[in-house]
């Protein structure tokens, strides 16, 4: 399991995720490309469930195959692209779990994140457009819930996906640091990725909680300023 966060604000997008991954009653933060953050052609993609879907991607990726040129101009595009997720799994990728079709439905969620939207995308593969955040996977209704009481305060998205993962993480067992954040831009896609999770120098690694403190103590500090000056 883990937790997505992806934050729309002033004009900037921002996509998290944390990087644990856990295999029964165990658990690793930090295995070799680890981290939840994947690269397409126009979007960045982030998935909460079976580390299998990353194994899938990465092949796809590598195979040079062509839902991989999906542009997720709009809602009817990346529903296109699950759609052809769904059929290339059950067509090339036909691996079962114990008693049932793993792949009857995908068992992950999502987010795709291009430079202006923020899509998430359910295990029934419905999906939704968000205007200024989303969080998906385990402990996303922290993440909501803190999202929800600073959105309006902080003014940094890149702070505001920072806490709300933080709050994943210090509220559900499924969810643990480092985080990864990564600003969301136009210049990042368009052109082919020499790896499915080649991030270049843009995405930030955040080995520990940081907490708030220091973010709501200026936000109060300005406001006594300006009430000084009237």
């Amino acid at each position: 399991m883990t937790i997505l966060v992806a934050v729309k604000k002033g004009g900037r997008i921002f996509l998290g995720a944390d990087r644990i991954t856990t295999f029964g009653n165990e658990y690793f933060t930090d295995l070799v490309n680890a981290g939840k953050i994947i690269k397409l052609k126009h979007a960045y993609l982030a998935t909460s469930g079976y580390s299998l879907l990353d194994n899938v991607l990465e092949h796809l990726h590598h195979s040079n195959h062509k839902i991989m040129e999906n542009k997720f101009s709009s809602r009817a595009d990346v529903f296109q692209f699950f759609l052809e997720l769904y059929a290339e799994l059950k067509k090339q990728y036909t691996l079962v779990d114990t008693g049932k079709e793993t792949y009857a439905g995908i068992y992950n969620v999502f987010l795709i994140v291009t430079a202006t939207s923020i899509y998430g995308i359910s295990n029934n593969l419905s999906v939704t457009e968000y205007p200024n955040y989303a969080a998906k996977g385990a402990g996303s209704d922290y993440s909501l819930g803190c999202l929800y009481a600073t959105y309006d305060t902080i003014s940094d998205g890149r702070e505001l996906t920072r806490l709300a993962l933080e709050a994943a993480c210090h509220f559900c067992i499924y969810c643990k640091e480092p985080l990864d954040i990564i600003e969301v831009k136009a210049s990042d896609f368009g052109k082919a990725n020499k790896s499915y999770k080649d991030h270049g120098k843009s995405l930030t690694t955040i080995p520990k909680r940081k907490g708030a403190g220091n973010l709501f103590q200026e936000k109060t500090k300005s406001n006594s300023t300006k009430r000084k000056s009237r």
